[in-house]
């Protein structure tokens, strides 16, 4: 990614309107959300009173690390995000957990330099941001997440992807505008007709830096990255929860 492009992509989630409205939106655009975090949470094989360390790549407004810490109380998280003022978002929703998180401001294409120190980690998780990564930046970003996890150590990623058959990616997102403008009505109670809902999804994806991959590239990506195991857990539609076992 150019580093323009990489600049326009930190800005469109580092604006006071993005971030002021940004779970609220997220209610209407991925109602996924909640049962992703879920399934997170689930899978990891984790006693629920050990002492886990976490690093969560894009906490955003701190949703999946606060979801985290109900379920291992005595987890311990490092928080990374690119955009200060998501950073301030996630400090205000982690408020009574702030002893457990420490938050770190980089892009994820820096990371594997600014913090070349972390190691032994349970595990690395992330929710709705790895799709602003080329493929290249994902292995690279990928073999630094094997790197600092433990033996067995684990890696879940919640995030949206692309589907090679033109007429099943065609249907999937109709059925993706379809969802929002139902609760559109229902949450805002506002009405928009099919067409505005998918023109203003495209042009926010190509604002926000969107490269979503294949489901089966995401894998192989993994794979790449000397995970032994390259595994899709939950799916539906453009949402997965995918990962691997180091």
């Amino acid at each position: 990614m150019e580093k323009t492009a990489l600049r326009e992509t930190v800005y469109a989630f580092n604006n006071n309107d993005i971030v002021a409205t940004y779970d609220f939106d997220m209610d209407v655009w991925h109602p996924n959300r909640a049962k992703m975090a879920s399934i997170v949470c689930e899978i990891l094989p984790f006693h629920k009173a050990a002492n886990l360390k976490f690093l969560d790549l894009g906490v955003g407004t701190g949703y999946l690390s606060r979801r985290l810490i109900e379920a291992f109380p005595h987890a311990t998280i490092i928080a990374v995000d690119a955009a200060e003022l998501m950073i301030e978002k996630a400090r205000i929703r982690l408020e009574d957990h702030l002893k457990q998180v420490t938050f770190k401001l980089s892009t994820f294409q820096e990371l594997p330099d600014k913090e070349n120190t972390l190691s032994n980690l349970d595990a690395v998780v992330s929710s709705f941001a790895l799709h602003h990564l080329y493929r290249e930046e994902k292995l690279t970003l990928f073999k630094y997440i094997r790197s600092i996890l433990k033996p067995n150590g684990w890696f879940l990623n919640c995030d949206i992807f692309k589907t090679a058959d033109a007429v099943l990616e065609a249907r999937f997102r109709y059925l993706h505008h379809l969802g929002i403008q139902q609760r559109l009505k229902r949450i805002k109670d506002t009405e928009k007709p099919l067409d505005q809902i998918s023109s203003e999804l495209a042009e926010k994806e190509k604002k926000d830096g969107d490269h979503p991959l294949f489901l089966t590239d995401d894998l192989h990506v993994l794979t790449d990255a000397g995970f032994r195991t390259s595994e899709c857990f939950w799916k539906e539609y453009r949402e997965a929860v995918y990962g691997g076992i180091k």
